[in-house]
Formats: structure tokens, C-alpha cells, sequence
């Protein structure tokens, strides 16, 4: 298990966003690039933060599932994190 660093779950995540909206520009094998920052998040996030990993877990699975998914509120919980230390 690695050492948990919000801010490389945060760019994870934004990795994981801007290849979203890459797939769906024309570029659909980058779906599976997006679940794998999905999952390198999730790793990111187990140890410390095992409530922000459940919720990028369920994100991976929605997406993988073809269900819309919202990073962006995501991101927005982490930023609060982050400005709570």
C-alpha cells in the first residue's frame, strides 16, 4: 500500500477528467486510461483516506458501468480536506 498524498489524488483525478473528455472527442480507447488514473487514485487515497477511495472506487465502477460520474464534486471534498489541516 503507498503513502497517501491528497495531491496525487487530485492530479489522478484531473488526469482521469481531462481523458474523459478526450474519449468522447474521438479518442474512446482512452477509457481505459481513465479507469487506470481512477484506480492509481484509489490506491492513492486507501490507507489514509479510506472514504475518498470507496467514493473513487464507486466513480470507477459508474464509469466503467457507462454511467455519467461527477470528478468535479469529488475534487471539491478534497480541496476542503486539504484546507482543514
Amino acid at each position: 500500500m503507498r503513502t497517501c498524498c491528497l495531491e496525487c489524488i487530485l492530479k489522478h483525478l484531473g488526469q482521469a477528467t481531462v481523458l474523459m473528455h478526450e474519449a468522447v472527442k474521438g479518442y474512446p480507447f482512452y477509457y481505459v486510461y481513465v479507469i487506470g488514473h481512477l484506480c492509481e487514485a484509489e490506491d492513492e487515497a486507501a490507507e489514509e483516506y479510506p472514504l475518498i477511495m470507496q467514493k473513487i472506487l464507486t466513480l470507477r465502477r459508474d464509469y466503467q458501468a457507462g454511467v455519467p460520474v461527477d470528478i468535479d464534486k469529488l475534487v471539491i471534498e478534497i480541496f476542503e480536506i486539504k484546507e482543514s489541516k
